[in-house]
């Protein structure tokens, strides 16, 4: 694991943070449950709760899917997590798009004056809507529109698979290392989600 740098946002006592989750067919069966852990390590040590830090989930495989609206429920983000299915190709673009959505600050779950977050977790490269360059592209696009919405966004590289410099410069919040992470393999996963929550 490399690229981290401390803090991420664990200082923030209140916070609106989509998860946006890579569900596509290259994540086998037991990588997904690993993803799970993790994931569900990174919501408990985020603690939601009403009035602090609120989670919801996207996810994405052919298409793009809303798992969960922004809620401060901790039970309710672990259930969402864990009915994650893998399946079918990688459509970053509605992923991201769907949480941009959710943490528009004319949403109902939205919180207008809480900092807004978006992290990505994936282990391949865009190529939905067809073909690959075209997905690269409109994905960034949605990145991009995330960003100028104000929202924060984190991303984590799993594998060998992942265009880092794609990630870390078109995707993720650019200009600082803050915000890209690599991941060497599923199993380091939990580590680095884990650095994102702690406050120096």
């Amino acid at each position: 694991v490399f690229g981290i740098s401390l803090p991420g946002f664990g200082c923030n006592k209140e916070l609106d943070m989509m998860l946006v989750l890579d569900r596509s067919g290259s994540i086998d069966p037991t990588e997904l449950a690993t993803l799970k852990t993790a994931a569900n390590a990174f919501v408990t040590a985020l603690a939601p709760s009403a009035p602090g830090v609120h989670i919801g989930q996207s996810s994405f495989s052919t298409t793009g899917s809303l798992d969960l609206h922004l809620t401060g429920v901790e039970a309710d983000v672990h259930t969402a997590i864990n009915g994650l299915v893998s399946s079918s190709l990688t459509n970053l673009k509605e992923g991201i798009e769907l949480a941009t959505a959710e943490l528009d600050d004319t949403h109902v779950h939205e919180r207008p004056a809480v900092k807004d977050v978006m992290v990505i977790i994936t282990d391949g490269n865009p190529n939905q809507p067809p073909d690959e360059t075209n997905a690269r592209a409109v994905a960034k696009a949605a990145a991009d529109a995330a960003r100028a919405a104000g929202i924060e966004v984190f991303v984590v590289g799993v594998g060998d698979d992942v265009d880092a410099t794609y990630l870390a410069n078109d995707i993720a919040n650019s200009g600082s290392p803050t915000h890209y992470f690599s991941a060497t393999k599923f199993d380091d996963l939990q580590t680095v989600l884990e650095s994102l929550v702690t406050c120096s």
